[in-house]
């Protein structure tokens, strides 16, 4: 098949697009479920969450994701040969 062909690269853009909306949903379950663990200790959710247990979920995916900027950020540096 031609890589000039517009139903490939239209495919490939699906494809794509699909990978990263799957890698974001992958990573939001992530985030879910570890500050989940971190937060709420008991296995049953709570009927209505307090102020501690709010802050502390908001704390921790902030936390998550600086982590994960910084590993983008870190790897792309390495990519481009900076240390």
């Amino acid at each position: 098949m031609d890589s000039a062909d517009p139903q490939l690269a239209r495919f490939l853009q699906q494809l794509q697009a699909e990978t990263q909306r799957q890698k974001f949903t992958e990573q939001v379950h992530t985030l879910t479920g570890r500050c989940w663990d971190v937060c709420l200790s008991d296995y049953r959710p709570p009927s209505k969450m307090d102020g501690k247990t709010q802050t502390c979920l908001q704390n921790c995916v902030n936390r998550m994701i600086d982590a994960s900027n910084f590993m983008v950020e870190h790897l792309q540096k390495m990519n481009h040969g900076h240390p």
